[in-house]
């Protein structure tokens, strides 16, 4: 015979964890820098950006980075990543450009 209360749901200590509420993982700075570098040279036809004209696509994006974040993300994006996006970037004396050495 089954007790009365088998259908109040597991009694356990502790409150409730609600997993239909969580919010999904937000981009990271590398992810919108390698999107926007796409975006960008598709529209521009050209291969190599600067950080400032890399930073202000991504404002008009609705980033939450700051250009310092960029930059330092841009410069990091000079080694190969341990995780995708794999884009590794080279820097010239004008800006960076994804590069072809892969």
């Amino acid at each position: 015979m089954m007790p009365p209360d088998t259908n109040r749901g597991p009694t356990v200590p502790g409150g409730w964890v609600r997993l239909g509420g969580r919010k999904p993982a937000e981009a990271s700075c590398r992810d919108e820098v390698a999107v926007t570098l796409a975006a960008l040279r598709d529209r521009t036809d050209q291969q190599v950006f600067t950080v400032g004209a890399v930073c202000a696509e991504m404002l008009a994006a609705g980033t939450r980075y700051a250009e310092s974040t960029v930059f330092k993300t841009m410069q990091r994006m000079k080694s190969p990543a341990g995780r995708a996006p794999w884009n590794v970037l080279e820097q010239t004396g004008a800006g960076f450009r994804v590069s072809t050495r892969i």
